[in-house]
């Protein structure tokens, strides 16, 4: 029986039964301690940690990396002490959630992280940057500038692909709104907020990519100006990964 809300039982129904249930413990765990919080957003802060979750399950990481997912904020945001997280989900849970808070505290260089560490820290980025939206604008330049100089690079390097490309596209459309979307090309394209587009449908059941890139493009051509065009491009990256889930849960 699952003790989590269906988005939990979606991540854990990707792993056997002893797994499932460790995802499931750890969701309740950390939706114990974020407990009263929320986000710029106005989403309850448990939110949070459960996108970085299945950002990890869509990657193919194990059980124990998308437990990392869920509980990766409770000792930095909340009263909950690392000893407890350790002695509730073991050594190799706790490891991972102190290494990320080691490498948000010292800002050292990202190569000095184990790597799934490393995977970690992209998983929380790429769910912050399409939520960035909600906080204030210098904060919303600095991290975007943080993710186009450190993070993107770091995504290619871990062969990371998909999620170097939405960092960088959500990166840029965050500092060059007017940049972003372009001009209507000879051809009738629309320059790079289609390019971007057709990027993010990458995360969509290959059979529906081109209903939606068509979509979304004559919606597109629909808005007037530049700025209304990048925000509902923001607002389809932001979105994507949810709409994902929900094609592939109805199915064919």
């Amino acid at each position: 029986m699952s003790t989590g809300p269906r988005p939990v039982a979606e991540i854990a129904g990707q792993y056997p039964h002893a797994e499932a249930e460790l995802v499931e413990r750890a969701y309740v765990f950390a939706a114990f301690w974020h407990r009263g919080q929320y986000r710029h957003s106005g989403d309850p802060y448990i939110t949070h940690p459960l996108e970085v979750a299945a950002t990890l399950a869509r990657l193919g990481l194990d059980a124990r990396m998308v437990c990392a997912g869920l509980l990766h904020d409770v000792v930095e945001d909340t009263r909950c002490p690392l000893d407890l997280l350790r002695a509730e989900f073991g050594e190799e849970i706790a490891a991972l959630v102190q290494g990320l808070l080691v490498l948000e505290r010292d800002g050292g260089p990202p190569e000095s992280a184990e790597r799934r560490v490393l995977i970690l820290k992209l998983a929380d980025r790429l769910h912050n940057m399409r939520t960035i939206r909600f906080v204030p604008r210098a904060k919303q330049e600095r991290k975007s500038r943080e993710t186009l100089e450190v993070l993107v690079p770091l995504a290619g390097r871990l062969g990371l692909d998909t999620v170097k490309e939405q960092l960088e596209a959500l990166s840029l459309a965050t500092l060059y709104p007017d940049r972003f979307t372009g001009h209507p090309g000879p051809a009738g394209g629309l320059g790079c907020s289609r390019r971007v587009l057709a990027i993010s449908t990458a995360l969509l059941p290959a059979d529906a990519r081109a209903r939606w890139l068509e979509e979304w493009t004559a919606e597109l051509h629909a808005l007037p100006g530049r700025r209304g065009r990048a925000r509902f491009t923001v607002q389809i990256l932001a979105g994507v990964a949810r709409l994902a889930v929900a094609l592939r849960r109805a199915g064919p």
